[in-house]
């Protein structure tokens, strides 16, 4: 009786361990498909030309079976990844492994193009000028003249979907043009151009000594130099903008800087200082004191995080929202710092040009606005723009983005170029925001 009841367990401990090893629990998943990738990603084929593609799956170990689609077989057929041209058209080829696709756009033509080739394969241009390609496709008959503009650096030159070069800074891009599958390059060096106070700036962002009827003018050039060294904002987030200053066409008038001050009854500085990493808003009146550094990229940001927190939404910085909004107004180029309310030594500047003492002590009228009048006849030659200080000329107010109390924020009398201070909740009809940025 023992023998058997020894023997009838050792059977069950066998049975329990080969149904253990049986038990889909314990039995592997298959490993998924994440990603197909064919290549490559476009193609053009004239009829009856055929092209082997190919496909990259990731996991390398993942399990799968490989299916090839066409969307019209009429136009592409596939076997295997290898795609034949049927007929003049456009269709997708997807390679489908698992639940992921990856596809090829494929356009058959009757007449492939043959060539294509540029007006020019080296160019000079300066730094903000501009430019178009032009390119001969043969043979005149093929079926898809279509092309593809790109730059190998974008940052030095940027082309578009027309051949329209812009030069941004000095260095050298190549441009190439596709069509179909062939393509021609162009080598284009651009080099440090001339840029004085009073150059107008356009919307692509070059700019130009004389106002150029083709080109859609946003500012006027007030300022030349690199202005990064003293706003450690715009190094950091705009490396490239070391150029200069350009003002905007229009301003607002009857704006307050802060019209609920009273009720926060505190400087924007301090949240500034406790809350982001920008260098506070809020200065003295001393040569060595950020009233007299050029910080208005600085200062715009922080005061936007100011105005974005939900705890400041009784109380915001009206004077900046007003240029947040100018950016959808007037968009600004890409190669811009994008608009911004200057400090008080910038809005010095565009008034009364580089002065190396306190902009506080300024007091000579007539002798410091020589950059103003300047900068006013150009703007006199654009149609709609508004000139600097004209509205109400004997006594005008333009805010800055420098806070000096918790009741005060930096002002400039374009008049005289004085830098006073004024009340943040003053917005009667001769207080006024304007727009600056750097470039």
């Amino acid at each position: 009786m023992k023998r058997f009841a020894m023997l009838f367990a050792l059977c069950s401990i066998l049975f329990a361990a080969c149904d253990k090893e049986n038990d889909p629990i314990n039995t592997p998943e298959p490993i998924a498909v994440e990603s197909v990738v064919v290549t490559p990603a476009s193609c053009e084929l004239a009829v009856s030309e055929e092209k082997t593609l190919s496909v990259e799956i990731l996991p390398a170990d993942a399990e799968y079976t490989l299916e090839w689609i066409s969307t019209n077989s009429d136009i592409i057929a596939v076997e295997d990844g290898t795609i034949r041209g049927v007929a003049p058209g456009t269709a997708i080829i997807m390679a489908k492994a698992g639940d992921k696709t990856g596809n090829c756009t494929v356009t058959v033509v009757g007449t492939p193009v043959e060539s294509i080739t540029l007006n020019y394969h080296e160019l000079e241009l300066e730094e903000g000028g501009a430019f178009t390609l032009s390119a001969t496709i043969a043979p005149e008959d093929a079926d898809n003249k279509s092309i593809l503009w790109s730059s190998s650096a974008p940052d030095i030159v940027k082309v578009n979907g027309a051949g329209n070069l812009t030069a941004i800074r000095p260095g050298l891009a190549v441009i190439t043009a596709k069509a179909g599958n062939c393509t021609d390059e162009c080598a284009v060096r651009v080099n440090a151009a001339p840029l004085s106070v009073g150059d107008f700036y356009y919307s692509d962002g070059s700019w130009s000594q004389s106002l150029d009827p083709t080109r859609t003018p946003i500012g006027v050039v007030f300022h030349v130099g690199d202005i990064t060294a003293s706003d450690p904002a715009l190094k950091a987030e705009h490396p490239y903008c070391t150029h200069g200053l350009v003002v905007a066409l229009d301003e607002q008038t009857e704006m307050g800087w802060q019209t609920n001050y009273l009720e926060y009854n505190d400087t924007v500085g301090r949240w500034v200082e406790l809350n982001t990493n920008y260098e506070t808003i809020t200065t003295g009146f001393e040569l060595e004191d950020n009233y007299n550094r050029a910080i208005g990229y600085n200062n715009t940001k922080a005061i936007e995080a100011f105005n974005a927190a939900e705890e400041n939404a009784a109380w915001p910085v009206e004077a900046v929202q007003y240029v947040v909004d100018y950016r959808t107004k007037v968009p600004a180029p890409e190669t811009s710092s994008d608009w911004y309310l200057g400090s008080s030594k910038e809005l010095s500047l565009l008034v009364s040009g580089p002065y190396d003492q306190n902009i506080w002590d300024i007091r000579d009228q007539g002798i410091t606005i020589e950059n103003k009048k300047l900068i006013n006849k150009k703007l006199e030659q654009i149609e709609g723009a508004w000139q600097i200080g004209v509205q109400i000329p004997v006594m005008m107010f333009y805010w800055t983005s420098t806070e000096t109390t918790w009741e005060m924020a930096g002002l400039m009398m374009p008049m005289n170029g004085q830098m006073p201070h004024g009340f943040k909740g003053d917005n009667v009809a001769f207080y006024t925001a304007r727009a600056i940025l750097a470039f």
